[in-house]
């Protein structure tokens, strides 16, 4: 496979023949019907025949069909017109269940469902995404989702959220750069990804590959080749059905050999072998286990959980291990001010999670608290409003900060902004107060600190070295540390990086994607149940591990493991790697199939596996699983 991450633009547009300029539409056409449209493949909807033919092929349901007609055959009319009525209820309560489930159409192609702004015949023209091919230019901004896999070719303060892809909470930075050496998907910052949306700024970009063969589409086809789990149920009753044949056959035999040693008449023998075999029959159990599965399933539905198959109700309480997600399922996926910390160790507590204005911060002397929230709030690019949140997920967090402490910003005039660069790793905002003119700056603590002559409330000669500890201290938490600083600046037309300097640095704020306020309970209830509960994210293993520790799922890093250990285990071959997997329970940047081959190891062992998860990085998982619990805007995958 071909590393387009690696590839300067020169050897880029030889590979696919184009250049600046974009494609031909005559060229386009060519190359749309040579490598088809840029779709997914669908799975054919089942039909309601094909759900009733399943339900017919139940074990148990095929004996009382055989008992139907041999009732039929030797006369018992009412027995076979009972087990007839048991069988046609059974079948018209599992079809309407499973049927009314099935009517959840497949998501994943919707997600590469929009239009496309690209470059033809040297001209912009937007196109259906269904019509791009490799090697089209594409250009992108803040809100668009991306339809295909495209390298960068330029971009400008460029963020995007792919988590749906790999699971990462927090939005990742992107840039044109090159990069040389062999790299996971979340390491591939010159790259974008179908599915995934760009959260800020623009970009200009090259087709690298559209449908099944983008990442997602490899997830896509992954589905489709993974066989589906039968459920411990299904197991059970294949395994009683056959039992109870081969039981009704040996009595069957010893009878009719006791008979004919009686001699006794041919057709009073058949008839009697017939009569046992009927009254063996369990003719009660379908209906019996579908009208209790049914029960289950309206309880569920009223707490909005929809079981597309009847016996998967009862995998649920089969269940020895839980693989969850951690982004979205057991997390809320929305970045929240969770710590302030001051230069002199005082330290506020942010209550309240996600982008609600539920919470209030907790510490001595709140004005330093307000403080550097309301530098947060002037110095952001997002919006918030009741309706919707737009934006990255930092700022977000730092306007639902500033909503806590109500921040006010009626008597500030932004004189300019030097929005966030991944390269420059900070953003600027000069601003007017009370005729004073000031400029705050936000970013990671290294650059920060390159434009501050002191420290607030620290006077030590070791000050900087102090920041450094104190940053190490909250990542090793696996907060993201975001630190800020603020300072006087002359007057002037025309502001630049060049005017920030001589700033006073202010302090730092943690942020989190905090856990669900559900799942600590939901855990220990499952461990009191005999059930063993993991972790696997695509998520940094610091953050990953933070979250497991406020789980108690470990306290251990020891336990902690990334998708780099799993493919060197996988190298060494089966038994060491389900070795390897027996002894984790927190996995951190694993990639889609890297989940699977998880999943396939732990039923391996001898588990019936549940996996959560609420994005597409999680299908393939969900799939193979013993029974999947797609979560959130992970349900219709």
């Amino acid at each position: 496979m071909k590393q387009w991450y690696s590839m300067d633009q020169e050897q880029l547009f030889k590979e696919f023949s184009t250049d600046l300029n974009g494609l031909s539409s005559s060229d386009a056409k060519k190359r749309l019907l040579k490598d088809g449209k840029n779709e997914l493949p669908q799975k054919k909807s089942i039909t309601i025949f094909e759900i009733i033919f399943s339900e017919l092929c139940d074990p148990i349901v095929l004996l009382l069909i055989v008992a139907i007609v041999v009732s039929f055959f030797v006369g018992e009319k009412v027995d076979a017109i009972a087990i007839t009525f048991i069988v046609f209820v059974d079948l018209v309560m599992g079809t309407y269940q499973e049927n009314k489930a099935n009517h959840t159409a497949d998501a994943l192609s919707k997600l590469v469902a929009m239009k496309s702004r690209v470059l033809r015949d040297q001209k912009e023209v937007i196109i259906d995404s269904k019509e791009l091919v490799r090697g089209d230019i594409v250009f992108l901004e803040s809100g668009d989702k991306i339809s295909a896999d495209m390298r960068i070719l330029d971009a400008h303060n460029l963020t995007v959220d792919e988590s749906v892809l790999t699971g990462e909470s927090l939005q990742v930075q992107k840039n044109a750069e090159n990069l040389e050496e062999a790299l996971f998907l979340t390491d591939q910052n010159n790259m974008l990804f179908a599915g995934t949306t760009i959260v800020t700024g623009r970009v200009k970009a090259l087709v690298v590959s559209t449908g099944i063969f983008t990442e997602i589409g490899k997830i896509a086809e992954s589905i489709q080749n993974t066989k589906e789990e039968k459920s411990p149920l299904t197991i059970r009753i294949e395994k009683f059905s056959r039992q109870i044949s081969l039981f009704i056959l040996v009595i069957a035999f010893i009878l009719t050999f006791l008979l004919l040693h009686k001699n006794v008449g041919y057709h009073e023998l058949f008839l009697s072998v017939i009569a046992l075999a009927v009254s063996a029959m369990p003719e009660g159990l379908p209906l019996a286990l579908t009208m209790a599965l049914t029960i289950a399933s309206n309880k569920m539905a009223k707490k909005k959980v929809v079981a597309k198959k009847l016996h998967s109700i009862e995998s649920l309480g089969s269940c020895t291990v839980i693989a969850s997600d951690k982004t979205g399922t057991l997390t809320v996926n929305e970045q929240t001010a969770k710590k302030i910390l001051l230069p002199n160790d005082l330290e506020y507590t942010i209550t309240g999670v996600g982008y609600n204005y539920e919470g209030n911060v907790v510490g001595k002397h709140l004005s330093y608290a307000k403080e550097l929230a309301f530098y947060g709030v002037i110095n952001n690019e997002a919006t918030m409003t009741k309706e919707e949140c737009f934006g990255d997920s930092i700022d977000l967090a730092f306007l639902t900060l500033g909503k806590k402490l109500s921040i006010k910003t009626d008597n500030i005039h932004i004189l300019e902004k030097i929005p966030y660069e991944s390269e420059n790793k900070y953003s600027a905002v000069f601003y007017e107060k009370d005729g004073d003119i000031y400029c705050t700056v936000k970013g990671s603590l290294e650059k920060i600190v390159s434009f501050c002559r002191d420290v607030q409330l620290f006077t030590g000669k070791d000050s900087f070295q102090k920041l450094e500890r104190q940053n190490e201290r909250l990542a090793g938490e696996g907060y993201r540390v975001i630190a800020i600083a603020n300072g006087k600046v002359k007057k002037k037309d025309n502001y630049t990086e060049e005017d920030i300097s001589q700033l006073t640095f202010m302090g730092m704020v943690g942020f989190i994607d905090p856990i669900r306020k559900e799942v600590i309970s939901s855990i220990k209830q499952c461990r009191l149940a005999g059930i063993k509960v993991l972790m696997i994210t695509g998520d940094h293993p610091l953050t990953a591990f933070a979250i497991a520790k406020d789980l108690k799922l470990t306290s251990d890093m020891n336990k902690v493991t990334t998708g780099r250990d799993v493919d060197i285990y996988l190298e060494k071959g089966e038994q060491e790697f389900d070795e390897f997997v027996r002894s984790k329970c927190v996995f951190t940047r694993v990639s889609p199939l890297q989940k699977l081959k998880i999943v396939e190891s732990l039923k391996r062992q001898g588990e019936f596996v549940a996996v959560t998860g609420d994005g597409v990085n999680d299908a393939p998982a969900l799939r193979s699983a013993n029974i999947g619990v797609a979560m959130g805007s992970g349900t219709d995958i």
